[in-house]
């Protein structure tokens, strides 16, 4: 079962931090304002995209809705080590 948890930086932006590699890489991911939850939606198409299953708190989900992106923290499969990258943030909901 994958962990990812969520962070953020000195200055501000978001980490998105998993201890296995995600399928494919993240091409967007959706924040549902309504339900407080991600959906990680992949760079294949071959692959669906995963829901989050827990609900952010207030204090975190009034922190995710003013991003417009984020960082994206996984294993690398070919390198070793940890990679980063960003993916947009996408707002849904009112």
């Amino acid at each position: 079962m994958r962990n990812i948890n969520l962070g953020q930086t000195a200055d501000g932006d978001l980490v998105l931090v998993t201890d296995q590699a995600f399928p494919s890489d993240v091409k967007r991911v959706e924040y549902y304002r309504d339900q407080k939850l991600f959906m990680l939606v992949y760079d294949d198409d071959v692959h669906e995209g995963d829901l989050a299953h827990y609900e952010l708190p207030d204090m975190v989900a009034q922190k995710v809705m003013r991003k417009s992106n984020l960082m994206i923290v996984e294993p690398s499969a070919t390198q070793g080590g940890m990679v980063g990258y960003y993916a947009s943030l996408i707002q849904v909901g009112a």
